[in-house]
């Protein structure tokens, strides 16, 4: 399976050549998510960083040290949030789900993960 993406602006595009088995949905609700994509919590899709292409915009990209450890990756135009590496898992990568420009059955199939649910806010 193949999964395309981008950035709102479109200088940045990606390519996710296969998502396999240790793929997984992660959804975090802590507090520096929710700031850092402006939303009530982050859907993200979690993959091998050597299934992961950069096919165009790469001097488009900026990077933001949010937490020890963690390097957020965003279009320096647009600034859409498009991923994040942590230096604890340099094999993986975090793709922001809306980012993909389509979906895919097998997404909804993958193993789906909360995290900080503790933190979510009491509507959700």
């Amino acid at each position: 399976m193949i999964l395309n993406g981008s950035c709102l602006c479109g200088r940045i595009s990606y390519r996710i050549s296969c998502v396999r088995e240790d793929a997984e949905v992660i959804l975090c609700f802590c507090s520096v998510c929710r700031k850092a994509n402006g939303s009530a919590f982050s859907a993200n899709l979690r993959v091998r960083l050597s299934d992961f292409e950069l096919e165009s915009g790469e001097e488009s990209l900026t990077t933001y040290s949010s937490s020890p450890g963690k390097i957020r990756v965003y279009c320096a135009h647009c600034h859409s949030p498009l991923y994040h590496i942590k230096e604890s898992e340099a094999d993986y990568l975090t793709v922001k789900l809306g980012t993909l420009d389509s979906w895919n059955q097998t997404l909804s199939e993958l193993p789906r993960r909360e995290i900080f649910k503790e933190e979510a806010l009491p509507w959700l």
